[in-house]
């Protein structure tokens, strides 16, 4: 049987996407290990996941990241068998180990059908006498590898194959249904008999065990060493009875069209096997043990969500011509069709949620290397992974925590001797928390080190002219500062920070996802950054309003109350930028000016104030008309008007008529900055 290179290369990627997962799996165990002890769960987990790629590898034939992989295998095999106590130094062996797989796998999957260079071999040889230094095994010299030569193949016309699968496979990480289309590669599989007798009844079965056993007639002529090396990965959860045919004339006439369907949903099936029918005579029900996840590229799931979109937009155009219409049968059938996309549209957006916790196990590794390099000792402390937002956010946001994590390490946390001699513990703490705050992601990255020095950072920016010696400065607007281009206060450039890079790009890129970042800090105790974050990019519930011939839509989560603006009463109106709100001196903008909106007001206009929130900060928006409720597709703006600011995007109206997205953040930043600078009814 031979593969096309369109299967060649789709199996090439389904294996790098289930080894970089593995890897990551091995990574977070190891880590785990260095915070909190070896366990024997732990290391069993490490070991699996060697375990499943270098089967997997072996299956492909991609030998050297096996033989590189069977090394690790070793090791820890004899640290969970108690043979080799396990030492903390292996940790970082066994780190540079997983790296340098996920580099090899890279190499395979990218290069389809070559080896590794010849600088990955010899990163390979270096690190594998390193394992085997563990082992307590000289290492071998450095050689070329010497293919496996190939037994001479006896002359057969096929084999009948017994398999029964160990329970535990499912568990360690196997797919029988890989081994077994692997067999066909040797071969023409012209039998296959399922045997549901070690399946128990539905109400106690174990979705985690496999209960597979089958009969296999495969004519080939391979040798017995071929087929057995087939299997070679599982032998330990396996046995396997080979007993050869010298001719065809054993063959079953039942291999009609029932054993060929079962032969392509188990052989060519990528998930679990999923057993279709049963030639015994049990009465036993059939069971499925399908996968219960599917892999889809991300790519389509945007398109569907673009897609839905579109609806979304011709829905408010069909919903807009029903309303003229005086039809109460089409206006009811409108709202359900309404009610029903909406649905469609809420489900579609849940697909492309997933929890930040993974995103967050990743600075593991990064706290890890950079104490390391630094020579600090840092708790890394994780919570709220559960927390759930968009996948394209989760993936735009990842740059900028790693820059503000390196930082809080970098200049936020004292080393040993700094923190002993300050009466503060000798181990720096670092946490990261995400959580659902007012309709946004909130992340915090704290640290409880030596905060942020404003009269420091104060001089700095005299001194690098990017603001006036005399100028007078809030605290949260010279903490601001560590965000303008080319602001650093390193004493000196180092690999991760003093170049004065970085930070004004995490701004940047925040506000680029429609974010806002905030810092709180306390001289000698430590620093706090709030970025906060729209759920989605894509389809958002807004509040439509109106100024002059402009439509605005004010994301719905934002949006607290509306109240009537009343010129002529002192109890509402405090002057040209606050409101007095039941009590509380609220601070206002109008859109009318801000936006400087050239249609004059009508006469019969009666403004109204949006009282919109956005973290801790609250103020109002005065507009023409509220027009309610407003499910928005997102678009992007032309270039032409990405600087205006204030203005998130764009989305278009039934009528066709294009309303522009308000970015509250972005207006919380203008309205402190011109109230602090005392400017009155000027934008």
């Amino acid at each position: 049987m031979f593969f096309s290179d369109e299967q060649i290369h789709e199996a090439m990627l389904e294996y790098k996407d289930e080894s970089i997962e593995l890897l990551n799996d091995m990574e977070v165990a190891l880590l785990e290990i260095q915070e909190n002890g070896i366990t024997l769960e732990r290391i069993n987990a490490i070991f699996r996941a060697a375990h499943t790629i270098k089967g997997s590898s072996g299956m492909l034939k991609l030998d050297h990241l096996v033989e590189f992989t069977h090394i690790a295998e070793n090791l820890l095999d004899d640290i969970r068998n108690d043979k080799i106590t396990f030492a903390n130094e292996m940790i970082d062996t066994f780190l540079r180990s997983k790296d340098h797989m996920t580099n090899l796998i890279f190499s395979y999957t990218t290069n389809i059908g070559q080896e590794p260079s010849e600088t990955l071999k010899a990163i390979s040889r270096s690190i594998m006498d390193e394992l085997e230094k563990y082992s307590g095994k000289t290492p071998a010299p450095t050689t070329q590898v010497v293919p496996k030569q190939e037994p001479v193949e006896a002359v057969l016309s096929g084999w009948d194959i017994d398999i029964k699968f160990g329970s535990e496979v499912l568990k360690d990480g196997m797919e029988p249904a890989h081994f077994l289309r692997f067999l066909s590669t040797l071969g023409d599989v012209i039998l296959f008999e399922s045997d549901f007798s070690a399946i128990p009844p539905l109400s106690i079965i174990d979705a985690t065990q496999c209960y597979i056993n089958c009969f296999i007639k495969l004519e080939s002529s391979a040798s017995r060493e071929k087929i057995e090396d087939v299997f070679e990965f599982i032998k330990d959860d396996i046995m396997l009875n080979l007993t050869a045919w010298e001719s065809v004339q054993e063959e079953s006439e039942q291999s009609n069209s029932i054993e060929e369907e079962v032969i392509t949903q188990v052989v060519e099936n990528d998930s679990k096997p999923v057993v279709v029918t049963n030639t015994s005579s049990s009465e036993e029900p059939t069971v499925s043990m399908a996968s219960h996840t599917l892999r889809v590229d991300s790519e389509k799931i945007d398109t569907l969500i673009n897609l839905i979109g579109e609806m979304v937009i011709a829905n408010a155009n069909v919903v807009q011509k029903s309303s003229e219409i005086d039809n109460d049968d089409l206006i009811e059938s409108v709202s359900i069709v309404s009610h029903m996309l909406e649905e469609i549209r809420e489900s579609a957006m849940k697909i492309r949620m997933v929890q930040i916790g993974e995103t967050f196990n990743k600075f593991k590794r990064i706290v890890h290397d950079v104490s390391q390099k630094l020579g600090k000792d840092v708790e890394l402390v994780i919570t709220g992974g559960e927390t759930e937002m968009d996948k394209t956010i989760v993936e735009k946001i990842s740059d900028p925590l790693v820059h503000i994590v390196r930082n809080a390490m970098d200049h936020g946390l004292e080393n040993t001797e700094e923190r002993l001699n300050i009466n503060k513990k000798s181990k720096g703490r670092l946490s990261l928390n995400a959580f659902h705050d007012a309709g946004t992601i909130a992340i915090e990255i704290s640290d409880d080190g030596r905060g942020l020095d404003e009269e420091k950072l104060f001089a700095k920016a005299v001194d690098k002219g990017l603001i006036d010696p005399h100028a007078k400065l809030t605290q949260k607007e010279i903490f601001n500062l560590i965000f303008e281009p080319g602001f650093s206060t390193a004493a000196q450039i180092t690999d991760l920070s003093g170049r004065g890079v970085g930070m004004d790009v995490v701004r940047r890129n925040i506000h680029a996802l429609r974010g806002s970042v905030d810092i709180k800090s306390v001289l000698g105790k430590g620093s706090t950054f709030t970025i906060r974050l729209p759920l989605t990019l894509a389809i958002i519930d807004g509040f439509l309003v109106r100024v002059g011939k402009t439509y605005y839509v004010i994301p719905l989560e934002s949006v607290l109350e509306c109240v009537e603006l009343l010129q002529n009463n002192n109890e509402v109106m405090c002057g040209n930028q606050y409101i007095n709100l039941r009590g509380t001196i609220l601070p206002i903008l109008s859109l009318r000016d801000f936006f400087v909106e050239q249609e004059p007001v009508r006469e019969d206009t009666v403004e109204n104030v949006v009282i919109v929130k956005s973290g801790e900060n609250k103020f109002g928006l005065i507009v023409e008309e509220l027009l309610g409720e407003f499910q928005t597709v997102i678009k992007p703006l032309g270039k032409i008007y990405r600087g205006v600011r204030g203005i998130g995007g764009s989305t278009i109206l039934g009528s066709g008529e294009v309303a522009l997205i308000i970015d509250v953040p972005i207006l919380i930043n203008v309205i402190g900055a011109l109230n602090h600078s005392g400017e009155k009814g000027s934008y």
